[in-house]
Parts: structure tokens; sequence; C-alpha cells
């Protein structure tokens, strides 16, 4: 038990050092969920050793048990973690580090900006974000506001696709579309 324990706790640094300096194991879910499930596994292993160690040395035999038990409470934990930020994803959730009234407030401070509306923002991915909005604007110069709008969005917020519905104040918007009878 100890020998495999150590070996196996050895190839699980190994597989979490190689992740952590491959990727983003914070951002990229995929990559977290690879890195919790090899830490998952290092725990187990850190466990088995420590359990080995006390039957060997102390005859206490329910040393196994009760380090199975903590590590599938941390994996649990860790799981739900990740299950719940994958949730989220799917159910196409405002990103978490994306404030959104922030992203309204930044577009309305572009100068011909007068209104922010239908503004919709998720993830695709953990690290691909969407975004599409309506912008009232005073002019006609819907190219320009087109790309200072998307330049900021990317800049600041690090939203990859952005869609925007140019409007002009005083022309038909999209909300005076129902029907009157």
């Amino acid at each position: 038990m100890l020998i495999i324990a150590v070996l196996g706790l050895l190839i699980n640094i190994l597989s979490a050092w190689i992740l952590m300096r491959g990727g983003d194991v914070k951002g990229n879910l995929n990559l977290r969920s690879a890195f919790l499930h090899v830490l998952g596994d290092l725990l187990g292993s850190v466990g088995a050793i420590i359990a080995a160690l006390l039957i060997k040395f102390f005859g206490w035999t329910a040393a196994d048990a009760i380090a199975s038990i903590l590590v599938s409470i941390l994996v649990i934990i860790s799981g739900w973690r990740v299950t719940r930020d994958t949730v989220h994803i799917l159910m196409e959730g405002a990103p978490q580090h994306i404030n959104v009234e922030e992203v309204k407030s930044t577009l309305l401070n572009i100068p011909i900006v007068k209104e922010v509306h239908d503004l919709h923002i998720w993830s695709v991915t953990s690290d691909f974000q969407v975004l599409t909005c309506h912008l009232i604007i005073k002019g006609n110069e819907t190219q320009s506001v087109l790309k200072e709008a998307t330049d900021v969005l990317k800049e600041k917020f690090h939203v990859e696709h952005v869609t925007i519905q140019v409007e002009i104040d005083g022309e038909f918007h999209h909300d005076e579309t129902t029907c009157k009878v």
C-alpha cells in the first residue's frame, strides 16, 4: 500500500506541475477541472501514505477510512464548484467578472451614445464572452461608434464577440413595433 501510494504521489505531482505550467488553471474551466482531478488523486495518495504509516506503526486501521472520507469531502467540494461554474456557462449566465452596469456606463461615456438598451452578456466558454446591445446615437456616425464601442468592450472587458445594433435618435426603434389595435 505504501509503495503504490508514494508512486501515485510522484506521478500526481508531475501531472499537477505539467497542468500548472501549461495553462490557466484558474481561468480555463477545462484545465481547472483536470487540475482539481489530479489534485484529488494527489490528496488521495497523501492520505494513503499517512494511513499506511499509521497502520504500520500504530496498528490504527481506521486511519485508511478516515483519510478516504476526508479526501472524498474535498473532492466533492471542488467538484461542486466546477459543476456550478459549468452550469452557469451552459445557462448563459452573465460572466461573473463583468459588471453589467459598468459595461452600460462605459458605453454611455462614448460621446454620441444617448442610450443603451437590450444589453445581454454571456459566456460561451470560460474564456470567451459574447455581448449584444442596441445603442441609440445622436447623429449618424454609425461606423465610428461601432468601432469605438467594440474596441472599448474588447480592451476593458475582454469581450471577444460583440454584436451592436445602432439606432439613430429620433428615427424608428425596435420598441415601436408593438401592434396597436
